[in-house]
């Protein structure tokens, strides 16, 4: 059972409000599953390298470090888990428009499948799943039509957290693990080109691709990373670092977190979680304000046209969706609410009956007035 009482207990009128409690529940829900993953990657990584042979004996090939564009491959043997545990929250697929009402499914993504990404041009969906032959987590690549599933290999290097499809749809960064420590790798979705493009020995993660493709966007845990959840240590900062390789460029200086940045549709302007609320600042970091919501929330992604940002917010509820993420499974997963906020107005629309399961599973626009939504009950 949650420490709901902790948020709640003005509501006895013994004790002051806690301004801190809900971003310390929130915080705690989140990080159970995290750590558990964390440490979970770290066993298979080594796993993995002990085993690297058999491993690529069934996968696709592509090497760290090559990024020679090469042709394409057969499609891999690997093969999508079919079922989830019993009593288990099924998600959905969803899409919805902007008030929040289903006007469709997207059929083809792996009942296990999470993080989900769209491309620019709304048609490829990358993720993140558990082939049934590996039992660890790899990227999976679905047409919106359902056309097309399979894996796509990335050999020494465990796929963690989020990713993101490039504007082109031809590659996806992601937050790896190769050994023991979370770092931003792009690949190929035919497989080729696998690079690694961060090394700080803090926690990279949240990659977003700039409008050309040029560039990547992340943000970075800093030197006191908290140990439990990442995005929330005081010195997670926002960085940029060219998708072809090269040098990391940070972006903000700031005594509290910023983190799960993503560009405007423009690429002029970069939208990040800051202070129970988000910031707004210019793509190379200057003119940085906040941009207040009032709600906090998490993962803010803009829509096509710029005129709206998509993220969602924490909602405490007694029962907790109970699902199947990757080779993760749990019940303490913290339920998350999808929200709207006019970027002119600031106006937010709660959409209050479209829950996920993690902030994991970020908005995906489809187009201006359609969101894919990785949808569980909206209970309590």
């Amino acid at each position: 059972m949650p420490d709901v009482q902790e948020v709640f207990r003005l509501a006895t009128n013994k004790v002051k409000p806690d301004p801190n409690a809900l971003e310390r529940q929130q915080k705690r829900q989140r990080a159970s599953t995290r750590s558990t993953r964390a440490r979970a990657y770290l066993v298979v990584a080594a796993v993995i390298a002990s085993i690297a042979i058999g491993v690529l004996a069934i996968t696709r090939t592509a090497d760290v470090g090559d990024t020679t564009p090469g042709g394409s491959t057969p499609p891999t043997t690997l093969t999508f888990v079919t079922g989830i545990p019993s009593g288990a929250d099924a998600q959905t697929p969803a899409i919805v428009d902007l008030r929040g009402h289903q006007t469709g499914k997207v059929t083809g993504l792996p009942v296990d499948a999470f993080a989900p990404s769209v491309s620019a041009d709304g048609t490829t969906i990358a993720f993140i799943a558990a082939p049934s032959e590996l039992g660890y987590n790899q990227i999976g690549v679905v047409g919106v039509d359902g056309s097309d599933p399979h894996f796509v290999s990335t050999p020494h290097v465990i796929v963690a957290g989020t990713l993101a499809i490039s504007p082109d749809a031809s590659r996806v960064a992601f937050e790896g693990y190769a050994s023991g420590n979370a770092d931003i790798y792009v690949v190929g979705l035919d497989g080729t080109g696998l690079r690694q493009l961060t090394t700080d020995p803090a926690t990279d993660q949240y990659p977003q691709w700039s409008p050309d493709g040029t560039t990547i966007v992340y943000d970075n845990a800093g030197a006191r990373e908290d140990s439990e959840d990442p995005q929330f240590s005081k010195t997670a900062e926002i960085f940029t670092v060219p998708a072809d390789g090269g040098a990391p460029t940070r972006l903000t200086h700031n005594n509290w977190y910023d983190a799960a940045p993503a560009y405007s549709p423009d690429g002029k302007t970069i939208v990040d979680e800051s202070r129970q609320d988000f910031s707004m600042m210019d793509a190379d970091g200057t003119n940085e304000r906040v941009f207040r919501i009032g709600i906090g929330g998490f993962t803010p992604r803009w829509s096509p046209n710029g005129k709206t940002i998509a993220f969602s917010y924490y909602k405490d509820v007694p029962d907790r969706p109970a699902v199947q993420l990757g080779d993760q499974y749990g019940v303490d997963r913290p339920l998350v609410i999808v929200a709207l906020a006019d970027v002119a107005s600031r106006h937010v629309t709660r959409l209050t009956k479209v829950g996920m399961a993690t902030d994991l599973n970020t908005p995906q626009w489809l187009d201006n007035g359609h969101l894919l939504i990785m949808r569980v009950p909206a209970k309590g």
